[in-house]
């Protein structure tokens, strides 16, 4: 190209950009050079997968979406590893027996490196409490697990820590059903005299879910899988044991058997991410409550629910998918020190930056 040529290029992009025309381009992680915390929703369509990744760009998954649909939320989810700037995933969580959140793994392990497996225990080890719903040693789901897993699985307690190689801290705050022990000293919850009364126990393996809460620095992110009601409770009365969060996941899809109000009104999220499918999660109950949480700035969704009204659902500038087929993810970058996170819908969508308490 001759050199005017040259000259006359530079020109016209620079003053697109001084005008704010430049093109739009998906931005990598690793290309912004992000020195904080990265947080990935993966839309599997009202599945759960969640992707952390730490400064020195270790990643952990937690849960990995649904069996079948061709590969859908194994390539959804390779994809957000990429963008992350990530070739493998080192940790893969469990949180609990569900296909919704273990049934992707077979999937990935075809398509990726997985390091470390952790989840709540297998009904063969026995540890790990009851496992009202499998998986059995001859539930195929079970079988693709126990093959991808096998010689690599660890069981995560309540108390138990991820071992990162990293200022990031991702501490087990509940598993099985059972919650870290009360701190010594620890003050009674006043929240909890106006709590709504219990259900009645569930048996299924939602309340069996692991709950981690990763830290860095100032900024915490706070992850129940599809835990219910009454544990919720005990995480935080009588006292509580998980303390304010930035960055909530919101628990089991949105569904009002979950997000005690209580718990919520607790923790006090500054934002939260509902990963709820056009059809599945996203309750109305549950909706309303975040609305009415003083401290919330924003109430993200990865779908508008279909099957209830525009006040029954957040804020459409907050959706990720428009598209019921979905596949857009929702990022978050925390900055080096905790001090704000930034959250952005998809690889080069609107995003909007908060402070961390």
């Amino acid at each position: 190209m001759a050199k005017f040529q040259v000259y006359r290029w530079a020109v016209v992009v620079g003053m697109a950009a001084w005008l704010g025309m430049a093109p739009s381009t998906p931005r990598s992680a690793a290309a912004e050079g992000e020195a904080g915390l990265q947080i990935y929703f993966v839309d599997v369509l009202g599945g759960a997968a969640t992707l952390v990744v730490t400064p020195e760009r270790e990643s952990v998954l937690i849960d990995s979406g649904w069996p079948g649909q061709g590969g859908r939320d194994p390539e959804r989810i390779v994809r957000a590893l990429k963008d992350a700037g990530c070739e493998r995933i080192d940790h893969l969580v469990v949180t609990h027996w569900h296909m919704d959140h273990f049934g992707g793994v077979a999937g990935l392990a075809e398509r990726v490196e997985i390091g470390r497996f952790w989840d709540r225990g297998l009904p063969e080890d026995g540890i790990g409490g009851v496992y009202p719903d499998g998986p059995k040693p001859d539930d195929p789901l079970g079988i693709a697990y126990r093959k991808a897993a096998n010689g690599r699985r660890s069981i995560l307690k309540a108390g138990d820590k991820l071992p990162l190689r990293s200022d990031v801290s991702a501490v087990v705050l509940a598993a099985s059903g059972e919650t870290i022990p009360t701190p010594a000293g620890a003050r009674p919850n006043a929240l909890c005299d106006s709590a709504p009364a219990d259900h009645e126990p569930d048996g299924s393996d939602n309340a069996q879910s692991i709950v981690l809460k990763f830290r860095l620095d100032d900024f915490d992110f706070l992850d129940c899988g599809d835990l219910t009601w009454n544990v919720e409770k005990k995480l935080v009365c009588p006292v509580d044991l998980v303390g304010a969060i930035d960055l909530f996941q919101v628990t089991h899809h949105g569904q009002d058997i979950s997000n005690h109000p209580t718990f919520l009104a607790t923790i006090a999220p500054t934002v939260a991410v509902m990963d709820n499918g056009p059809r599945k999660g996203g309750s109305a109950e549950t909706v309303r409550r975040f609305k009415a949480l003083p401290s919330v700035r924003a109430f993200y969704q990865l779908h508008r629910n279909a099957e209830t009204a525009d006040a029954d659902n957040g804020d459409p500038a907050l959706f990720a998918n428009a598209d019921p087929a979905g596949g857009r993810y929702i990022r978050v970058a925390v900055a080096a020190g905790g001090k704000s996170f930034t959250v952005r819908l998809g690889a080069d969508g609107p995003e909007r930056t908060f402070p961390s308490k």
